[in-house]
């Protein structure tokens, strides 16, 4: 079976690195668990920041920022109550013993043939994902529609209340890791976020079988 990240990216799957391929081959059982650094947090005006604040409890937005910031990448698959296979992205960063979670799942929609991005524990936000593979084959991820979920519904979010996302996830060859940078702007108030750093991770399969992707 593919995974959503396949069925996304077609054929131009395979001009990913190949760690990249064996990273977002995630289907079945598989899992990835990463570990890292964040080179830097970065962004977000005073009441930007105030206001993230009130993510915490969702897992959804943190109002830290600085440097050299450690964190773990979790990577599951399930399925949903459609049956639907989801892939679970926790992110925990560490700001000197301090928690802070940035959690979401993604999903295929077969309907409009796109990868659905669903923000928080419990979902509070939602976008529609655009993929595509750059030249070197690192893989670049950015935001679409956004809307919020409510009773099973998509209650459509003007532009102008976007979290425009750009992330782009790479291997570099020479430090043996991923590298992945993630910036979310507003077109009001601008950069809301944005972080880059590294990590090296483990895959595993159903089979209990591992690998080290980095």
């Amino acid at each position: 079976m593919k995974s959503i990240y396949e069925q996304a990216l077609g054929d131009t799957y395979q001009l990913l690195h190949p760690k990249l391929q064996e990273r977002y081959r995630l289907t079945g059982d598989a899992v990835f668990t990463g570990a890292g650094r964040m080179e830097e947090i970065s962004g977000g005006s005073f009441a930007v920041r105030a206001m993230m604040v009130l993510g915490i409890r969702a897992r959804l937005f943190f109002p830290e920022r600085g440097r050299n910031i450690p964190f773990v990448i979790h990577n599951k698959v399930s399925r949903d109550a459609k049956g639907q296979e989801t892939v679970y992205w926790d992110r925990t960063f560490d700001f000197r013993g301090k928690k802070r979670h940035f959690d979401a799942v993604m999903k295929w929609d077969s309907e409009e043939e796109q990868i659905l991005d669903l923000f928080g524990k419990p979902a509070l936000l939602g976008s529609s994902l655009s993929l595509h593979v750059d030249d070197k084959g690192a893989m670049h991820i950015s935001s679409r529609s956004q809307w919020l979920p409510l009773f099973g519904m998509r209650i459509p979010l003007p532009r102008v209340f976007h979290g425009a996302a750009q992330i782009v996830e790479s291997y570099d060859e020479e430090r043996q890791c991923f590298r992945i940078r993630v910036h979310v702007r507003n077109p009001l108030f601008g950069t809301l976020f944005a972080y880059k750093g590294s990590f090296t991770g483990t895959r595993k399969d159903g089979s209990g079988g591992s690998r080290n992707e980095a």
